[in-house]
């Protein structure tokens, strides 16, 4: 008898002591050791068990077979064996690449970087050879690729010069900021109250929204809402017409009032603004 642990290790698997686990038998070392499955013949039927004991054994290869750490040499034991097809090699189908066992009799090929394929026998060709970023890095994207532009340059290729300080200076923004696009050219940020390409175009009626609590009157009692209302104030010059709302929609706010009351009414809220006549 043994008095030790055995340590059992099939094709780089998860260890498996054997000897000194309780209920389980003694190893000796004349006592035989099944890999695969369990011949009907041994009478070991109730070993046959259990979801991971398949009474037909398994299909594919044991390559290796470690018994405390030592690799046990498989030519010098005694050919006794039961249902094993003899020629038993590796997955060679994948040439770049690792065999997935998928069922029984099918394998699907995990790719090496840089092949592709069914049987990871094409080459996967890289997106930026022969890259058209003039002054960027090459990034591939999948098949595609983007440009990553050096600093002071522009554009999907980096091929324009995004000089933002004299780009800016030469475009003249009135009344606004200037700012440089992706494509490298520089355009204007209005300030409220002006517009066009420069903005140097005053806009004639402007809605500003402003944030306030509505109130009414409830016989003695003061109401308000209980949240501040958007309320979009028009102002500006419309020669002889007026700058009034011309878009507004209903919308039902609760009020609350000073003797504990509350009610709910609706609202009008101006939404646009324009020239129109005074009257």
């Amino acid at each position: 008898m043994l008095n030790q642990t055995l340590n059992l290790v099939v094709d780089k698997g998860a260890p498996k002591s054997l000897g000194k686990v309780q209920k389980q038998p003694a190893v000796g070392i004349n006592s035989p050791l099944y890999l695969g499955g369990i011949p009907t013949s041994t009478g070991l039927s109730a070993l046959r068990q259990g979801a991971d004991r398949p009474l037909g054994g398994f299909h594919g290869c044991i390559h290796e077979v470690r018994i405390n750490n030592e690799l046990q040499d498989f030519k010098a034991l005694p050919p006794q064996a039961l249902g094993v097809s003899p020629g038993c090699k590796s997955c060679t189908v994948c040439k770049h690449g690792l065999c997935r066992a998928v069922e029984k009799d099918s394998v699907v090929c995990e790719c090496h970087p840089g092949w592709t394929g069914p049987l990871c026998n094409q080459e996967a060709l890289d997106p930026c050879l022969g890259h058209s970023c003039s002054h960027g890095q090459c990034v591939a994207t999948g098949p595609s690729y983007v440009c990553k532009c050096a600093e002071g340059y522009g554009g999907p290729l980096c091929d324009r010069r995004n000089d933002s300080a004299g780009a800016c200076s030469a475009f003249g923004c009135h009344h606004g900021q200037c700012h440089i696009s992706e494509q490298g050219e520089p355009y204007c940020l209005c300030q409220p109250g002006f517009g066009g390409e420069r903005c140097g175009q005053e806009n004639p009626c402007l809605g500003e929204v402003v944030r306030e609590v509505i109130r009414r009157q409830k016989g003695y009692a003061s109401c308000a809402t209980a949240s501040k209302v958007p309320v979009l104030e028009c102002r500006g010059g419309c020669g002889p017409r007026c700058c009034r709302p011309t878009r507004s929609k209903q919308r039902k706010y609760v009020f609350q009032c000073t003797d504990g009351s509350s009610f709910v009414e609706e609202v009008e809220r101006h939404l646009e603004c324009g020239c129109r006549p005074c009257s």
